[in-house]
């Protein structure tokens, strides 16, 4: 059996759709959480790996030192750069664009309007969207502070749902009210995305490759348009190793190609095209009639054309595609991408800790504080590259205003990530989940302390899955109850197909250099650095993860107990 006893936890860049499976029981924390933030040094990690670079602490200390030195009177002009503007935010409820939201309205309150497009079946429905998950949401409680009785009102007038869909012309909007947007808007910010790693190729094509197209379209009728800027994500890197700079994704491009013209420059490999793969999905799909063969087949196919290209699964596969339609398409729209990394809950602002939904690295987290993932199949030394969310958003409205101002035909990609400057190793973060629990523990049906287990580590699938199987039926072999048993083998298939999804993710090899933001911060006045911190290095991994992260996912998420629903 190869199995390592570390204290790890692998590497999680999606949101995870959770089912009842772990939940069943009214599991609770069994204390309230209190914890004293230290000092905000960061005791960096020195790497006992050649990555090629730098990285240790000496080397991150010295580029804290640099940024220190940094001009104050460099100013990039953030707040006044809003004023008067008028903005179109599509995938306007998700996690990310709610912070967005909340933070130009607190900090830039003189921007004119901010169009939200909404999924909905109407108006009425999208108006009771904006009401129930952003006006009436916690995430906006510093802004119902700062205007008291007059926030409604103020929210209201800057705030404007519209009923639409990403993935059809004119964005799904009515005529009528595309051709005002179009005419009004001065910034596009497109957050909208499907993050299931596995998703169906067809589906995912949609959302990140016609979806991207729809954009651009819309965007060419806008007349007013200063910038667009498109969220993706760092992992559209697929599978390239060592050290990734912030380049654009070019048509016809494909990482298999890179590899291969690396090692023979005179080898052919197809190149890859994005309107290709949509019409040879359209062309599957009217040739097999019977719909549940084409959903396997089609399953199938997106996992086997992202690993023929040199993508790890549909979702990067298709992100990166998304990214060469807006290039190919984009001619003299100024376009700024922003690729984050593994986004959590806020740092900082407008509060610690805010997360919406169990995202990212919280499901096996949780997992694991109520005893229901006893081994990993991951690296321990896997980089663990996150970044919270507050700090996406400042990155985004720096990078809005600079590039805004400037108004220069040009793409420019922004990797919001921290492995380069503040690297933390996967095992770290379970080693903090220990941590968290070993203090804190769950509490199960019965009013029993779920003690949580240091983590064994597993490099092989087959021992892996029979290691959790017998783990697990050790747990439930007292159970008689035939209901109970269905439940605990489903729980056995979850995790193994749970882990087969992650695991490029628990291995990868790749680590992400943040230039462009490292940049974008010595642009910036000290005014501006406190106001919208993005400087990455300073965090603290453990005081985050235990003081902030893991009781953010037990306030706003789990609201102090894991419920059964």
């Amino acid at each position: 059996m190869t199995m390592l006893h570390l204290q790890n936890l692998f590497i999680l860049n999606t949101r995870v759709p959770i089912n009842k499976l772990f939940f069943e029981n009214n599991t609770h924390f069994s204390s309230n959480f209190s914890y004293k933030l230290r000092s905000n040094k960061t005791s960096h990690l020195t790497l006992g790996i050649d990555h090629g670079i730098d990285s240790s602490s000496s080397f991150i200390k010295a580029l804290s030192d640099h940024h220190e030195d940094v001009l104050a009177k460099n100013e990039i002009g953030i707040v006044d750069f809003f004023e008067a503007k008028n903005l179109l935010v599509i995938g306007a409820t998700g996690f990310l664009a709610k912070v967005l939201i909340e933070k130009i309205l607190r900090t830039t309150p003189k921007i004119n309007k901010i169009y939200l497009l909404i999924r909905a079946k109407d108006k009425e429905v999208a108006f009771d969207r904006l009401t129930s998950e952003i006006i009436e949401s916690k995430l906006f409680k510093c802004l119902k502070e700062i205007h008291g009785e007059s926030y409604e009102s103020f929210i209201r007038s800057k705030l404007i749902p519209v009923v639409g869909n990403i993935h059809e012309p004119n964005l799904g909007m009515d005529s009528i009210i595309s051709q005002q947007i179009a005419k009004e808007i001065n910034l596009i910010i497109d957050s909208a995305a499907n993050t299931t790693f596995d998703l169906r190729y067809d589906l995912a094509l949609d959302a990140h490759v016609n979806g991207a197209y729809q954009l651009m379209m819309f965007a060419k009728k806008c007349n007013n348009l200063k910038l667009l800027i498109h969220y993706s994500t760092a992992y559209a890197n697929g599978e390239r190793e060592g050290l990734q700079y912030e380049k654009p994704f070019i048509m016809g491009e494909s990482i298999t190609k890179e590899k291969l013209t690396t090692h023979s420059p005179s080898a052919k490999f197809p190149l890859l095209n994005a309107a290709n793969e949509l019409d040879f999905v359209s062309k599957l799909k009217n040739s097999i009639k019977n719909n549940d063969e084409f959903k396997k087949i089609i399953k199938e196919l997106g996992d086997e054309r992202a690993k023929l290209y040199g993508w790890h699964d549909t979702y990067s596969f298709t992100k990166a595609m998304g990214e060469m339609v807006i290039d190919s398409m984009r001619e003299n729209i100024p376009i700024v991408i922003i690729r984050p990394s593994t986004i959590t809950s806020s740092y900082e602002q407008p509060f610690p800790g805010w997360i919406q939904g169990l995202r990212v690295i919280d499901p096996a987290i949780i997992f694991y504080g109520k005893g229901d993932f006893p081994g990993v199949y991951a690296n321990p030394y896997c980089l663990m590259d996150m970044v919270p969310v507050d700090m996406v958003v400042n990155t985004t409205l720096a990078a809005i205003a600079k590039h805004g101002n400037l108004q220069s035909p040009e793409l420019n990609v922004y990797h919001v990530a921290s492995s380069y400057v503040n690297p933390l190793l996967s095992s770290q973060l379970l080693n903090y989940s220990y941590e968290f629990f070993s203090s804190f523990p769950f509490v199960n049906s019965k009013g029993e302390q779920v003690k949580v287990q240091k983590m064994k580590y597993f490099d092989n699938m087959l021992d892996y899955s029979n290691y959790i199987s017998k783990e697990l039926f050790n747990q439930h072999h007292e159970v008689e109850d035939s209901k109970m048993q269905k439940l605990f083998k489903r729980k056995v298939e979850f995790l193994k197909n749970f882990s087969k999804v992650y695991e490029p993710y628990a291995f990868y090899k790749g680590w992400f250099h943040n230039g462009n933001m490292q940049k974008l911060m010595e642009d910036m006045s000290e005014e501006e650095r406190k106001s919208f911190d993005i400087d990455l290095s300073k965090i603290n991994w453990r005081d985050y993860i235990i003081g902030i992260h893991i009781p953010g996912v037990k306030e706003h998420v789990l609201k102090g107990r894991i419920s059964s629903s």
